[in-house]
């Protein structure tokens, strides 16, 4: 009945710009005071504080749009831009094809950000502005400085980024966290690794504490932190430029960030067979299923198209989109 509730009233909030500034004021008003302690105490931890990382933060809609309000990606657009505004709706996940999810079409919903050209023509029948910027971690900034990324270098040495799959969301696929426990310890004495980091998905640390599992078998363990902490996609970039090579069990967002950050990319121990993958990510997998010259030439072919990494703007080319109305 709670989730119904909640299903019904983000459809409401969706289709009623009254109705969604007015759930907007209420919050802001009432979490605001809350809200910027814990991010500002959060920012100032470590990236392996993850028990602390992934914790519940009190909801303060800073932008108009709810979903603008996760993950980060419009607190680094505007900083990026040097703007303190942003009305545009920002697709969260990586899609191949042209589906349309419901809060694009909804009324609230009057312009999308997006990675690819690819995806722009996509969303060609929600018949709104809809813009290509390129993979959002362009637009991050690391949490540490130069000299305090080159401490953390030595202190780790040749380093291995795990990126589990997500299990605790809406699409997530499920693993046995032993068996891949097992693969990363190989795949380490095999390649030299000196350290092995695990990027928790918050939900699967909050709810199911898999990140324990992981730090017994002596990986170090972080995580982005939870979707509501501005500074997710910036200790994201961080967690990604530290690492040597990178690797997961499936497909996602962070694989086309790692290949634009210059980070190696490798499925291994994957949660999905290529038979139970949809025939149109095909492609993907088969390409990031193998470290050979041909699979990484065809890597970046595919990293280029789906995340668009000749749409990024630059500075003023984002001032411009975010000031503009139109």
């Amino acid at each position: 009945m709670k989730i119904l509730f909640h299903s019904f009233l983000a459809s409401m909030l969706k289709e009623s710009f009254f109705l969604l500034s007015f759930y907007n004021t209420y919050y802001y008003v009432k979490n605001k005071k809350k809200f910027w302690k814990e991010i500002n105490r959060r920012k100032a931890m470590s990236i392996f504080e993850y028990k602390e990382l992934v914790k519940p933060i009190p909801f303060c809609p800073i932008e108009t749009i709810r979903d603008s309000n996760f993950y980060g990606q419009a607190y680094a657009l505007k900083q990026y831009a040097g703007v303190d505004k942003f009305d545009w709706s920002i697709e969260h996940g990586l899609y191949v094809d042209d589906y349309v999810p419901m809060a694009a079409r909804c009324k609230t919903t009057e312009r999308i950000m997006t990675f690819s050209d690819i995806r722009v023509k996509g969303l060609e029948s929600v018949h709104k502005p809809v813009v290509s910027i390129g993979p959002y971690i362009h637009y991050a900034e690391c949490m540490v400085n130069h000299e305090e990324m080159n401490l953390l270098k030595r202190e780790l040495g040749r380093t291995l980024l795990f990126f589990p799959t997500h299990t605790s969301c809406e699409g997530g696929l499920e693993y046995k966290v032993h068996s891949m426990i097992d693969e990363l310890l190989k795949f380490k004495n095999q390649h030299g690794f000196d350290t092995v980091i695990v990027n928790m998905y918050y939900l699967d640390e909050y709810k199911k504490g898999f990140g324990d599992l992981y730090a017994k078998a002596g990986f170090k363990v972080t995580t982005a932190g939870h979707q509501l902490d501005i500074n997710f996609l910036n200790r994201l970039k961080t967690i990604i430029s530290l690492a040597d090579y990178t690797c997961s069990n499936s497909i996602g967002t962070h694989t086309g960030y790692c290949i634009y950050l210059n980070k190696p990319h490798l499925i291994i121990n994957p949660a999905q067979t290529l038979d139970e993958v949809e025939p149109l990510w095909h492609d993907l997998w088969k390409a990031f299923e193998s470290n050979s010259p041909q699979a990484q030439i065809q890597q970046q072919i595919l990293s280029h198209k789906y995340w668009g990494f000749d749409c990024v703007k630059s500075k003023e080319e984002m001032r411009s989109l975010l000031l503009n109305n139109k």
